[in-house]
């Protein structure tokens, strides 16, 4: 047996027993357990609140026709309030009741949008009913608050097969409405001007949201971007080839004749010409370094089409008179191929290029400004489509009838847009360069091997293309407008009008960019292109009254005026010279910016 110690029976000093009373004293009897978001969770609980309140308000109005104490306007303001206060909530609490309590919400609304698109209407005051009916606008409402809600969800869950089931309904969604929109919208090219390009839309961001979350270097995230670009190429591909081949096989080598049905050696040039580019792109592929895949697609292409020329140059193959496409099923359908391409660049090329518009793309999403410019530029729409629908009312009252088209006119051009764009450009180009001045990070930028160019066109392209999503709920108004309405307008000035916003919003961000590479503060930098933006309206307003101007200085005006190229855009004309003028613009900044920047590089 082995011996017990003998206990120790020495004595213990005064100093040694205080000493560990103190040590038992300051130790804690047990784990701490840190507190929840208790902010972001009474936030959520508002919202909530706000939410019920708002949706009750409205279905009472609806249900019953009466008015109510609260108005059914502000049922929908509180309504999208909560809704806006629980997204905040969902985005910052990510305890697992929270989140799956609104993974729940964003399968209910999902659900809802799904039976809206399936459902025939209206309930009451008529025999017919019409499947989808109530899609737009409390469908496409649904389906765009099931994508809010899901995002967080798929974020915050830990769970492996939750997390998978999340991110499987992202992509299924989104593909099914991605493929569907196109699929659809070479059938029936009209349908793409209304619920089409918001369906289109509602599926890139179930799309977008997907690839976000998922790993696009290898395995399924870089095949589903991989296919998306394959997808948007031939959306492309198929827009030109519609709008295109058929009228010049119509026409024939009769094309390459003047009146008096001599050849005509420029026409004939000019064809020889476009034939050269596409056997360029046939030697492109068959001499190119690149993967094979991308070879035969280029080379396919180039024979193709210049085969359809060739044809085109010695008879006419087609007997009977094409019809238009392009307008609006062929440049709806290529820019959704564009975007489509452009997304699956921006997910699978490792470029130094994309990467950094990438890193500077999702910047805006990932910061409170941007979120702040979206939701204001949102808000200042809105307030302009309730203007502009009381506007319509009141032409309509005052005896005066139809109103004229095409009435998107009166839309854009109104006091709140003008103003939130001057503090939008301020607002996103504050930053670019005077925040990585101020932070020590431009520095850290040129010691990289990265180019001035790289940089600044990758800062000016992200910006840009924030700037136009900001814009995008001008345009979503118009479709819910015409749905509701159960009248067509002329939708074709809108999109002139969004060319010509594109134009004019690269100069603004490039002046922007360029101020803000003047300073290291943020502030100056927004104060300066404010007081720009204020001196391209103050052209405007002195050609408007014009105050003794000679006929040149108020053309050069003009010429300087982006509300006066909105305004003829909205009115169904689009001055192709003006549009380059504000590209040339931006260009200039951009120029001006890279010499900025190389100046402090070598100072």
């Amino acid at each position: 047996m082995s011996s017990i110690p003998p206990a120790t029976t020495e004595p213990v000093s005064a100093a040694t027993a205080v000493g560990t009373l103190r040590a038992t004293a300051e130790t804690a009897p047990s784990g701490t357990k840190l507190e929840g978001p208790t902010f972001a969770r009474f936030v959520g609980f508002v919202g909530l609140f706000l939410l019920v309140l708002g949706a009750v308000v409205v279905v009472a109005t609806r249900a019953t026709g009466q008015a109510r104490i609260v108005p059914e306007g502000w049922g929908f303001l509180f309504a999208g309030l909560g809704i806006a206060l629980m997204l905040y909530h969902a985005v910052t609490d990510g305890e697992q009741e929270v989140r799956r309590m609104y993974g729940m919400l964003a399968a209910t609304f999902l659900v809802l949008a799904l039976a809206a698109a399936v459902l025939p209407g209206p309930f009451k005051g008529t025999i017919e009913k019409v499947n989808g009916y109530y899609f737009l606008p409390w469908g496409l409402g649904a389906g765009f608050l099931a994508l809010l809600f899901a995002v967080p969800f798929v974020r915050h869950e830990t769970d492996e097969l939750l997390n998978r089931i999340g991110g499987y309904t992202l992509l299924g969604v989104g593909s099914l409405l991605c493929l569907g929109v196109l699929v659809k919208g070479v059938w029936e090219p009209v349908w793409l001007a209304g619920p089409g390009l918001a369906l289109a839309v509602l599926g890139l961001g179930f799309l977008c949201a997907y690839l976000g979350q998922a790993d696009t270097d290898d395995g399924i995230g870089y095949t589903v971007a991989f296919t998306l670009g394959a997808v948007g190429g031939a959306a492309i591909f198929y827009a030109f080839a519609r709008t295109v081949f058929p009228t010049v096989l119509y026409d024939g080598p009769s094309v390459l004749r003047n009146a008096s049905q001599a050849l005509d050696y420029w026409k004939a040039a000019g064809r020889a010409l476009v034939i050269l580019l596409f056997l360029g792109l046939v030697a492109l592929g068959v001499l190119g370094k690149y993967p094979i895949w991308l070879r035969a697609t280029v080379g396919g292409v180039g024979v193709v089409c210049a085969g359809v020329f060739l044809l085109a140059s010695t008879k006419a193959m087609v007997t009977t008179p094409p019809q238009a496409f392009m307008v609006p099923g062929g440049l709806i359908i290529g820019g959704l191929g564009l975007v489509y391409l452009a997304v699956s660049l921006g997910a699978c090329s490792d470029s130094q290029f994309v990467t950094l518009v990438r890193r500077e793309l999702s910047s805006y999403f990932l910061s409170n400004v941007g979120y702040l410019v979206l939701g204001g530029m949102a808000v200042a729409q809105w307030i302009g489509y309730v203007q502009f629908v009381s506007r319509i009312d009141q032409m309509s009252a005052g005896g005066r009838g139809i109103v004229p088209e095409p009435i998107v006119r009166f839309y854009i051009v109104a006091l709140f847009p003008i103003i939130a764009l001057k503090l939008q450009v301020a607002a996103l180009t504050m930053r670019l360069f005077a925040e990585e001045k101020k932070n020590g990070t431009l520095e850290v930028l040129f010691t990289a091997p990265v180019s001035e160019w790289v940089s600044v066109l990758s800062k000016f392209l992200a910006t840009w293309v924030f700037f136009m999503i900001c814009w995008l709920p001008a345009g979503l108004f118009l479709i819910v407008l015409r749905m509701e309405g159960g009248a067509t307008f002329d939708y074709r000035p809108l999109l002139g009008f969004y060319v010509a916003l594109g134009a004019t919003g690269a100069a603004f961000v490039a002046m922007g960019m360029f101020l803000s590479s003047l300073t290291n503060n943020q502030i100056v930098a927004a104060v300066l292109t404010f007081l720009g933006m204020l001196v391209f309206l103050a052209t405007y307003v002195i050609a408007a009254f014009n105050i003794g101007l000679g006929p040149t200085f108020q053309v050069f005006l003009n010429k300087l005026s982006y509300i006066e190229l909105w305004s003829m855009s909205l009115s169904g004309q689009l001055p192709v010279r003006d549009v380059l003028l504000w590209l040339s613009l931006a260009v200039f900044f951009v120029f001006l910016t890279i010499k900025v920047l190389e100046t402090r590089r070598w100072s």
